[in-house]
């Protein structure tokens, strides 16, 4: 990831799920983030999965908004999102009205989405 075999502006979608936060250090993620955003085309986006909060694994680092800004520049959105689903899956028919109580709790928010779009090439006349 930190020296991906691919030309420039090649994908119009470049996706980073748990990549991040499974690298070493800062200079990883940062370098990781910087290929993310070379191979990117034009108009083209880079989504970025990373847990939102501490996890068992202490092997893992915290990935935040902030890093993957400072990397990519202005325009990272990010949201909150949960893994409940499977859950879900199991309340069978009470899951309609018990799921959006269950995504408002905050450690059930475990991870976070991020997204950057590289600005379009700019067409001159």
């Amino acid at each position: 990831m930190r020296a991906l075999p691919f030309e420039d502006a090649r994908f119009d979608l470049v996706l980073l799920l748990t990549v991040l936060s499974s690298l070493r250090g800062a200079w990883d993620v940062a370098r990781a983030l910087g290929e993310a955003a070379r191979v990117t085309a034009p108009g083209g986006t880079v989504v970025v999965w990373e847990p939102r909060m501490p996890t068992r694994n202490r092997a893992t680092r915290l990935v935040r908004v902030d890093d993957v800004a400072t990397v990519l520049g202005p325009g990272v959105s990010s949201r909150p999102i949960t893994l409940l689903p499977p859950l879900a899956r199991r309340l069978g028919r009470a899951t309609p009205r018990l799921y959006p109580a269950l995504a408002r709790l905050p450690p059930l928010r475990s991870h976070r989405l991020m997204e950057w779009r590289r600005p379009p090439a700019s067409t001159s006349a």
